[in-house]
């Protein structure tokens, strides 16, 4: 008979869950704390703010220029963010003996190299595997 009570248990366990579950959902979408699946900002604003089709098209329009230059604001941003980074490796490789280059090369700037936007980015900033000659006098 213990086996018996063990299963009525977890079934009313499992059941109570579901149901907490279920209740904490229905108020995070009633307080605005989870949106509605599929529901753009454009559909809600038309919904709530029962737009005009013409306020519609002009919003949506507005809406994607917005888009377009967020994403063009973040390849910017990254490729900013790459250059500085490959500009600090070539400085680092620039203080190092040549064997010590090649280490680095090998240990350092080739796992950052992989994971470059640009296939030839490590060439353009000096960090390939050939020598480059370093603009201060190497120090051991």
């Amino acid at each position: 008979m213990p086996v018996k009570s063990n299963i009525w248990l977890y079934a009313l366990v499992g059941i109570s869950c579901l149901l907490i579950g279920f209740a904490a959902t229905n108020m995070a979408y009633r307080s605005h704390y989870l949106r509605p699946p599929g529901g753009s900002i454009l559909e809600r604003m038309d919904r709530d703010l029962s737009l005009t089709p013409a306020q519609r098209d002009r919003i949506g329009d507005i809406m994607r220029d917005a888009r377009f230059k967020v994403m063009q604001a973040r390849r910017d941003y990254q490729h900013q963010r790459h250059q500085l980074f490959w500009q600090a490796l070539s400085a680092v490789r620039g203080v190092l003996t040549p064997e010590q280059q090649q280490k680095f090369d090998r240990e350092f700037a080739r796992p950052w190299a992989d994971h470059g936007d640009d296939d030839d980015f490590e060439h353009h900033h000096g960090l390939g595997h050939e020598p480059v000659e370093p603009s201060a006098p190497a120090q051991k």
